[in-house]
């Protein structure tokens, strides 16, 4: 089943003068007096896992139509229109998708409870860190809708269907329409303990492989096209640890197309974070960019072998200010990224990562891109769902 694609006309959004899922993250008020700090923790823990008993009930929509997406697509807009703060807005957009990644990312096809797209998030757990709160809560505006407009429908429904909002509204041209991919019927989950547990951390592509391909029974052609989500969002150190965008600024962080992928090749990448649980890359310095821009080893292990030779920096060759860009902040100019052999398994990665580039650089063909995240999309958005169904023309209909 393919997504609607229209051609994409060549305008602004050329990007070589130069985004698990982790994370488009926001930051929030901390509390720093350390004699409150347990008293508050456990109390902020009692509040969300009754909130979450509200908010979980397990719920299965009645029914969906076409006119009911197209009203969940203009409220996700209009939601959007009334958040003036840049870093805000690219924090509801990011955050949505994020959110639909990590109800889908749980899936196990080998565990006795699968799980998978359920409305069942572990709020709590450190891997789900900045959703509950400033995303998904009482009084946010995306639940307030929910609640009073859409709570005929289940959350995972909903979500997907709000996801999918955010990802037509932001592609180039609002080319990347996934109405004709949609399904819907899933019911939403009680609990889902352990949840947390299995979602990515941005590790490397061992851990790609062991969610992606093992669990979720997906290809690595599948994984590539899902993380080229990462074009849109941001990570904040107060959740993830990974401070940045994955492009180049934030205005580039509001538009769902290929760049993610231009600036996996094109950027002078180097180790980051050396030794701390929160490894990643980074391609800018505060005389280069007004934030900082950032890949997770999870991403650039499309491209190079980070699992076995990190720390490393991409191009040992690039001088800045008679300084060796890898020895910026560590000294990495005589560690250099290594490549995959012809034979590694991980090739596949590497010729999606080539073909969702869209052709000679550069290039506005955002569709080998949009046609393979689509089919990936479907692909874990219905993982453990045998009776979806397609939109109804109209509900009403029903007697």
């Amino acid at each position: 089943m393919g997504a609607t694609i229209r051609q994409n006309n060549a305008d602004s959004h050329s990007r070589l003068n130069l985004s698990i899922i982790a994370s488009s993250q926001h930051p929030t008020t901390a509390i720093h007096n350390p004699a409150h700090l347990s008293k508050i923790t456990a109390m902020k823990s009692l509040i969300a896992l009754i909130a979450l008993s509200l908010i979980t009930a397990s719920v299965a929509s009645e029914c969906f139509d076409k006119s009911t997406y197209d009203s969940i697509d203009n409220d996700i807009e209009e939601i959007a229109s009334g958040i003036d703060n840049e870093d805000d807005l690219i924090h509801f957009y990011g955050g949505l998708v994020r959110m639909v990644a990590h109800d889908f990312m749980d899936y196990d096809r080998n565990s006795g409870t699968p799980m998978g797209s359920d409305g069942c998030i572990d709020w709590d757990h450190e891997a789900n860190r900045g959703l509950w709160g400033s995303l998904w809560c009482d009084d946010c505006e995306l639940t307030k809708l929910y609640n009073h407009k859409y709570g005929h429908l289940s959350k995972a429904d909903f979500w997907i269907a709000a996801a999918n909002a955010v990802i037509r509204n932001l592609s180039v041209d609002k080319s990347l329409d996934l109405v004709d991919t949609f399904l819907w019927g899933r019911q939403d989950a009680e609990s889902c303990e352990g949840q947390g547990d299995r979602i990515p951390t941005g590790s490397g592509c061992r851990e790609v492989r062991d969610v992606f391909l093992d669990a979720m029974g997906l290809t690595w052609r599948d994984a590539v096209a899902l993380l080229g989500a990462h074009t849109i969002g941001r990570g904040h150190q107060e959740f993830s640890g990974h401070d940045g965008y994955w492009m180049p600024s934030s205005r580039e962080a509001l538009v769902f197309d290929k760049q993610y992928y231009e600036e996996l090749v094109m950027r002078p990448w180097r180790a980051r974070n050396i030794g701390q649980r929160e490894e990643d890359f980074i391609a800018s310095t505060e005389m280069t960019h007004e934030e900082p821009q950032m890949m997770l080893k999870t991403d650039l292990c499309f491209w190079v072998d980070t699992d076995n030779h990190y720390p490393c920096c991409m191009r040992t060759n690039m001088w800045m200010d008679d300084q060796n860009w890898c020895d910026w902040e560590e000294t990495l100019s005589d560690s250099k990224c290594t490549r995959y052999d012809n034979d590694s398994p991980h090739m596949e990665a590497v010729e999606s990562v080539v073909e969702f580039l869209g052709g000679r650089r550069p290039s506005e063909n955002n569709d080998p891109f949009y046609q393979s995240f689509a089919a990936a999309w479907f692909k874990a958005t219905t993982n453990g769902h045998g009776s979806l169904k397609a939109l109804r023309r109209r509900c009403s209909d029903i007697v």
